[in-house]
This record gives structure tokens, C-alpha cells and sequence, in this order.
């Protein structure tokens, strides 16, 4: 084979032109069937021996080629460029007749190459064909929020909300979308896609029997235009429209036009612009992938709300790009500025072995403002690189291998079908469980709940009473369960861009105030940002209370997909919502005994004698009965005491105040029953409400720092007694005196007492007698004077004013000065009268006998004259 090399230099170097041409190719042919090992590049260097400019141009080109294609059977480390590139070289200038005339020549790297290739393709065979997500993947979970205002009042509006979406655009909803179809026409898409064996096991291509890549692209391309740019779509309005672009790509890259436009609604301007395009060996261009993608990315219908997508078909890794990526031209010993000066790209043609062209697509594609990009090998060489890059573009693209007919008809049948897909949301609910850190609340902030529901479009318009899945949503709060709800009718879908919103009217609970409390102001949760409402900064990062329970709050959905009419719907999947904290504003109470000893003097109690108490829920909550302690504090005649200041939640507390019969104090008695008042830091009242029942409430407004006081004041005591006859005690007497003093209390002067005269509060009941506002301790009561005809006690009365133990509603406490209440008079005895001096009792009798005897006579006298007149 080395002779034939010589042979075939030796004619090079005579020859010029054409000749040199000719020999190029011949060459190449040598190079393909890689005869006995012999290097593309040795040939190369030896035409370019030569003095001519132009035989040494071609010269090179074959060198080129032949170092892409051919291989040294000693070079184990090469195999794998070997198979990876050979067959796939952009710059190849052998036809598919060249090739098959060759083919009996191949070499056991050739029949390698080709074996490895059938494993490669093999492999790939396993594999998903289109690595694209599932039908119902593609919408993803919907749109969702939780958020929280602060009402500035302890209370919150919690919102939940989901938005409806639609991954629409022919069917149905006609959403408007791009297609740009980008198609290699390099070279190498001239290959011939059957390969059969001769005799001897050698691999050759059957040209009479099999299509190119180009020709297999070109109508699988056909078949997708038409299926979308139907007659139907052509007669929607522009702004529904489906429509196509067309670039092409080899070493560089070009937009087709239609007439005065990049885009089209016809599919035949489609098929047609696959003429203009030169996939030829001849042709001999590489690959640009980077031109290719920067024309697409640069085409756009202008259009309102439109779905972009990229069909990317290539059958070969990029061996040009158009970014410098560090390297400097021109430079003509850098083999990557081997185009420039011609073509202004940089790269060799032949391989990517420093992967600057790849890094520069990848750039590109990352900067595809979001449309969905499809990467279609036709070229099992390509596949892995095409794979590669579809999985590492930002977003992520979707991956097929096109590289016989039926995968390429297969791949553009699911393109196809996605772009022709219509996705929504269905039987979707939200579902939210309160934490144990907050409650619903009323607009009185009660315990009773207030929930409302709205619908939003994306203008912000109420489209409530319009919207029809709006129509067909529910809200259901348990407050057992503490679980919100918002659902919708069976099989409704939720519109395109309508926002439907549930919320609920919460306050944190009593659990969350007594954390704070007990975590000496320290809140276990910070909220996930974005979880506040517009105008609300209370939770995005801030510390609180998580709203919800740890995996409570979610929205579940179903996508429904409809493509052609046919629809699916999907499994239910769910979302979860992110956490709003709330915060505690922590009010404080403090409760103070004040006691008014004015009356009960060294027998009065201490306000530590009684216990105070605050309580809500039933009793479950609050102020638990307790003494007052500490320092006693004196106002005016009244002395307090107060439970320490104690942090409670908010709310309506019932004040209560009892009698601490542990104390040892037993004349609980002798007290008023005080009434309770409040009021805040500031000396502002707060107001205290009392029931029928006499229940006294206050109202523990969140952030208050408020002071409750109860007086009890010690009734006075009064004394009674009646003055009766020893002789018959329901006799009272009249008109005796009497004398009360005490050395017991202290200040007392001495008071006389006149039955219903001085100091007698019983007047007008002669007999009975009472003295009032005393002072409480031991007094001394003495007769001074006895009813006429009636003997002085002569006793002396000992009388303590102490209350009894039970409390009545009466203003002041009484004792009788002894026991029964009475004290007795006896007659005076007739034998007892004095003899002398004085008219005695005797005398009275005496003289009373006949003064009545008198008047009897005198009255019969004057009857006795009467009657005579009358005669």
C-alpha cells in the first residue's frame, strides 16, 4: 500500500490543479478504507511537498480529514476518538459510491469502529428513547402561596392561596407558539443510514438501498410541519397562531426567510426551505452548534404570551463555534484558526478534543429565555454528546434519538404531541391544620371563626361570582380539628391565571403566650420568606409561632391532560406550603387586695388573708387563686397587697377574690363585699363588667399592662337591746338611760344613751334600742336610769362588737348587748315604798283610790241634773 502512496505522490507533484484534486479524493478513499494502515496525514504531507499553492490547500483538507478518520491500530488510547469521530467527520468529501467502492478494503479498526457503533446504538436502545418528563410532569405543581397579615389588633388573616395554569397551545385554549426547527445540514447528514457486510465480514454502505440522515430528517421534519401547521391553524387569529422558523447550520448557520418574514403558518414554505439547504459530501461544512443556536434564540413572532420551542436535530458533535473561548485568531499554527480568516469560526472541523465548541452551545442554550428545547441525534456517534448536552443546558432539554427512521418519526411524533397538549389543574384542594400556636378567632376576637374564599384573575379583578370553578369552591373549618379547607366541585379545573384564596381570621393561643412566658421571651420558629402579605412585615425571616402544623398545610391536585380530545388525568400529587410565624404581644395583670380597717381597728385583717384569682376557659387558664404578699402599701385608710405581676394570655378573665380560711382569720364577716376596678399603665380605666350574678370580668387587651384592685372594707358594729319587764319580757319598757364606754377601743369617749332620745338609732320604738357605728372591740353598757315604776338593773354589761363569721349584705354588723337581746326590769315592791319624807307608793294608792271615787260621784251628780233640765 506504501507504493500505491508513492505512486499516488508522485502523480501530485507532476499534477496541478484538478489533477491535485483528484488525487485528494482518491486519497480520501485510501484514508476511509484506512488500507493497511497507512496515515491520511503521511499522504498529506507529502503533496504538500509540492510548490503549489493550490495543491497544497487541497493537501491539507485531506489531512485534515484523514487525522478525523484515520487511525493507527497501534494507538489503543485513540479507540475511542476513533469511534466517536471517524464516521462522523463533517468534512468528509467521499460519496456514498466512493465509500461502497472502498469498502472491501476496510481494515479491523474499520470493522471495530463498526462494531462498537452497534453496541453504542444497542445501549442507547435500552434507554428511554425521549428522556422527557411524564405527561402530567410538565405543569408542575401550581402556583402557590401562604401568606399572613397583621391586624394590629393580636389578630391575623392567614391566606391560602392556589392559581390555575395551563400548558396550552392548539388545542382548546390556542395559545400562540413559536417553533423554530434547527436543522444540521453539515456533511456528514449525506451518510447513508444501512450498512451491510460483504463475504468477508467487512461493513460497507448499501447507497442503492438506503436513505441518508438528511433524507430521513428532511421527512420526519416534513410530517411535523404538517401535523402543525395545519389549515385549521392558518384560519385562527394571529395571536393563536402555531408558527414555524427554519435555520440551518454547518460551519455556519442561517435563518430562512418567507418572503418578508422568518416565520411562517405554511407548512409546504416549510418543506420547500429543506431545498435551499446543501447537505451534500460536497458540501463539506461542520458543525457549528453554537451558530445554530444563536440564530434560534434570536428569532421571535413577537407575540403576546407565547410558547417557544426548539427542535435542535444534529448528527454530530459541534467541530466549530463562533465565541473565541480564550483562544486568539488568526494564528496559523492554532489549528482552531484554521476557518476564521475565511469564515470567521473558530474550531478545527474535525473534532471538539478541547471541548471549547460544546462549552460555547451550552452558553448559548443557557440563554434561551426559557423556551423548550428538544435535542434530536440523528447520528448514533452523536447521541451521547446530544444526551450530555439536553441534560445540562439551564432549563434542562429533552433528549431523543432520532437515528433511523422509525426513532426519528417517533421523537417528532412526541414533539408533536407535546406542543399540541393542553394541561390543567383538577379536583385541586387546599388543606391547612392550625398549630397547637394559634386559633380562629371572631371579630369580637372571641372563640368562634370567620372564614372567607375569593377569586382573582391576574388583573386582580373579583371574579368570584363569575369564574366557573369559582362557582364550585367551598370553605369548611373544623375547630374541633383546627383544619381549613378550600375545595372544588368534583372534575373542576381551575382557570388559566385566576387566583383562588382562602382565609381564615386567627390569634395566637393561650399555648403560645405561656411558651413565650416560659422561654423568657424567646419564640421556637422564624418564618420562610415570602410568606407575607403585601404591606405586612411580620413573618418573612422574623421569629414567632409556626401558623400550621409541621406538614399540614399543602395543596393537592390532579393534572387532567387533553391532547387531540383525549384526556388523562393524573394521580393526585401535592405541594407543600411554606410557614408564616405569628408573634404574641403579652399582656400582664396584676391583682391587688386592698382592705379598709378604719372600723375593725387592732381586730382587722390582713389583705393576706383573702385570695385573689383571674381566670378563663372555664377555670383552665389564668391567675389561680393566690394570697397577696409583700410589703404592705398604705392608701390613705387602706392597706394593699398584690399578687406579683404575672404575664397571661389575652382575653375575658373572671376576678375573683374568697376568704383564705387557712389564714386563721375568722371575722371575714365584718367585711363589704368590694367591687372590682382596673386600670392600665397609663391610669386609664379599664372596664370591668358584672354580671346579674355578680361574676365581675375584665377584658385582657394584647401588649396592656393592666392592675385590678378589690377593697374590703370592715363594716361597723352595732349594739341592741331591748328594755322589758322581769315579770313579762314581751313587756318593753320605756324611757331608761343608759352609759357605754370602753377601754378596748381606742378614741372611744363615753356615750349616754336615752331611749329615743340621744344616740337610740332604735327611735320611735320605745323600749328597743340600738347604738350604731361602733368601732370593733369590748364595751361596757350600765342602766342610769330606770323605767318609772321599775327597778335599775344595777348590772354592769360587758359587750364585744366582733362580726360573726358568715358575711351578710348588710352595711354593718350587730351583737346584742347580752344573750336573748334583753335586759329586765322589776316592779317596785309596795312594802318597799319609803314611810317618810316623799310620797310613797302607799300614799299613791291612797290618794289615787279617792280621787277615782271622787270623779264617780261627781259623774253620777251630773247625770242626775241633766236628766232633771231635760224635764
Amino acid at each position: 500500500m506504501q507504493k500505491i502512496v508513492d505512486v499516488l505522490v508522485a502523480i501530485g507533484k507532476v499534477c496541478k490543479g484538478a489533477a491535485a484534486k483528484v488525487i485528494a479524493l482518491v486519497a480520501t478513499m485510501a484514508m476511509i478504507g484506512a488500507v493497511a494502515g497507512v496515515s491520511a496525514t503521511a499522504v498529506a504531507q507529502d503533496l504538500t511537498s509540492g510548490d503549489d499553492a493550490s495543491v497544497q490547500t487541497d493537501a491539507s483538507a485531506v489531512a485534515q480529514a484523514g487525522d478525523a478518520a484515520a487511525q493507527d491500530d497501534q494507538s489503543a488510547t485513540t479507540d475511542e476518538a476513533t469511534t466517536g469521530e471517524a464516521a462522523a467527520d463533517d468534512t468528509t468529501v467521499a460519496d456514498d459510491k466512493a465509500a461502497g467502492d472502498t469498502t472491501a478494503q476496510q481494515s479491523d479498526t474499520a470493522q471495530g469502529e463498526a462494531s462498537n457503533k452497534e453496541a453504542a446504538a444497542e445501549t442507547l436502545a435500552l434507554k428511554p428513547e425521549a428522556q422527557a418528563a411524564d405527561d402530567t410532569e410538565d405543569l408542575g405543581a401550581p402556583t402557590h402561596r401562604k401568606y399572613i397579615k397583621y391586624n394590629n389588633d393580636g389578630t391575623y388573616w392567614l391566606s391560602l392561596d392556589v392559581t390555575g395554569a395551563s400548558r396550552a397551545s392548539t388545542e382548546e385554549k390556542h395559545q400562540p407558539v413559536d417553533v423554530v426547527l434547527v436543522m444540521d445540514s453539515s456533511g456528514s447528514m449525506a451518510s447513508c443510514t444501512d450498512t451491510r457486510q460483504d463475504h468477508q465480514g467487512n461493513y460497507y454502505c448499501a447507497a442503492y438501498a438506503s436513505p441518508s440522515r438528511w433524507d430521513i430528517a428532511t421527512s420526519a421534519a416534513t410530517t411535523l410541519a404538517q401535523e402543525l401547521l395545519t389549515s385549521e391553524n392558518a384560519a385562527l387569529p394571529e395571536a393563536e397562531q402555531v408558527k414555524m422558523s427554519v435555520v440551518d447550520f454547518d460551519t455556519a448557520s442561517t435563518i430562512k426567510r418567507f418572503g418578508q418574514s422568518s416565520w411562517t403558518t405554511s407548512a409546504q414554505d416549510v418543506v420547500d426551505s429543506f431545498g435551499t439547504m446543501d447537505a451534500t459530501y460536497a458540501n463539506g461544512g461542520g458543525t457549528n452548534w453554537e451558530a445554530a443556536l444563536s440564530n434560534a434564540n434570536s428569532l421571535s413572532s413577537n407575540r403576546a404570551g407565547t410558547k417557544k420551542y426548539i427542535i435542535f436535530v444534529s448528527d454530530g458533535t459541534p467541530t466549530f463555534r463562533n465565541s473565541s473561548m480564550g483562544t486568539s485568531c488568526p494564528n496559523r499554527r492554532d489549528e482552531e484558526c484554521g476557518s476564521y480568516s475565511s469564515n470567521g469560526v473558530y474550531g478545527n472541523g474535525q473534532n471538539d478534543n478541547n471541548g471549547k465548541n460544546y462549552d460555547a452551545a451550552v452558553n448559548v442554550a443557557n440563554n434561551r429565555s426559557g423556551a423548550t428545547l428538544y435535542a434530536v441525534s440523528t447520528g448514533s456517534e452523536a447521541n451521547v454528546k446530544m444526551e450530555q448536552f439536553a441534560k445540562e443546558i439551564q432549563p434542562a432539554g429533552t433528549f431523543f434519538d432520532g437515528t433511523d427512521a422509525d426513532k426519528l418519526a417517533a421523537a417528532f411524533d412526541s414533539i408533536v404531541e407535546e406542543i399540541n397538549k393542553n394541561s390543567t389543574y383538577q379536583d385541586v384542594l387546599i388543606r391547612d391544620t392550625l398549630s397547637g400556636y394559634a386559633v380562629s378567632t371572631d371579630a369580637q376576637g372571641g372563640t368562634g371563626y370567620v372564614t372567607s374564599a375569593s377569586a382573582r384573575d391576574q388583573d386582580g379583578t373579583d371574579v368570584s361570582k363569575t369564574d366557573p370553578a369559582a362557582t364550585k369552591m367551598h370553605v369548611d373549618y373544623n375547630q374541633t380539628s383546627k383544619q381549613l379547607s378550600l375545595s372544588f366541585d368534583a372534575g373542576t379545573k381551575l382557570s388559566p391565571d385566576v387566583t383562588y384564596t382562602v382565609s381564615i381570621l386567627l390569634k395566637p393561643s393561650d399555648d403560645a403566650y405561656q411558651y413565650f412566658i416560659e422561654h423568657s421571651g424567646q419564640y421556637p420558629n422564624t418564618g420562610d420568606q415570602g410568606t407575607d402579605a403585601e404591606g405586612n412585615d411580620t413573618s418573612s425571616g422574623k421569629p414567632g409561632f409556626f401558623s400550621n402544623a409541621e406538614n399540614q398545610a399543602n395543596v393537592y391536585y390532579k393534572v387532567v391532560t387533553n391532547v387531540n380530545g383525549q384526556e388523562t388525568v393524573g394521580e393526585q400529587q401535592s405541594s407543600a406550603y411554606d410557614r408564616p410565624v405569628i408573634q404574641v404581644k403579652v399582656p400582664s395583670l396584676t391583682l391587688t387586695k386592698g382592705v379598709d380597717n378604719a372600723n375593725a381597728g387592732k381586730y382587722g385583717a390582713d389583705a393576706s388573708n383573702w385570695k385573689l384569682s383571674a381566670l378563663k376557659n372555664g377555670g383552665a387558664y389564668g391567675i389561680n387563686p393566690t394570697n397577696p404578699s409583700g410589703e404592705a402599701v398604705a392608701d390613705g385608710a387602706v392597706s394593699k397587697k398584690s399578687v406579683v405581676k404575672t404575664l397571661l394570655a389575652p382575653g375575658t378573665y373572671t376576678l375573683s377574690e374568697a376568704a383564705d380560711s387557712a389564714s386563721g382569720y375568722q371575722y371575714f364577716g365584718g367585711y363589704t363585699e368590694g367591687d372590682w376596678s382596673c386600670v392600665d399603665a397609663n391610669g386609664n380605666t379599664v372596664k370591668v363588667t358584672k354580671k346579674i350574678d355578680g361574676t365581675q370580668t375584665v377584658n385582657l387587651a394584647q401588649g396592656t399592662d393592666v392592675t385590678c384592685t378589690v377593697v374590703n372594707t370592715a363594716k361597723p358594729g352595732s349594739i341592741a337591746w331591748q328594755k322589758v319587764a322581769a315579770n313579762d319580757t314581751n313587756k318593753t319598757l320605756k324611757d331608761s338611760e343608759w352609759k357605754l364606754t370602753s377601754t378596748d377601743v381606742a378614741g372611744f369617749a363615753d356615750m349616754t344613751v336615752v331611749d329615743d332620745g340621744n344616740n337610740d338609732a332604735a327611735a320611735s320604738q320605745p323600749g328597743s334600742l340600738k347604738v350604731t357605728g361602733l368601732k370593733w372591740g369590748e364595751y361596757t353598757l350600765e342602766e342610769t336610769k330606770a323605767p318609772a315604776g321599775y327597778q335599775p338593773s344595777n348590772k354592769t354589761y360587758t359587750v364585744t362588737v366582733l362580726p360573726a363569721g358568715d358575711a351578710t349584705a348588710d352595711a354593718e354588723f350587730t351583737v346584742d348587748a347580752v344573750e336573748g337581746g334583753k335586759i329586765t326590769n322589776k316592779l317596785v315592791a309596795v312594802s318597799s315604798l319609803p314611810l317618810t319624807g316623799g310620797t310613797t307608793g302607799r300614799d299613791w294608792l291612797i290618794y289615787g283610790g279617792g280621787m277615782g271615787l271622787a270623779a264617780l260621784l261627781a259623774g253620777a251628780g251630773y247625770t242626775i241634773w241633766r236628766k232633771r233640765q231635760l224635764v
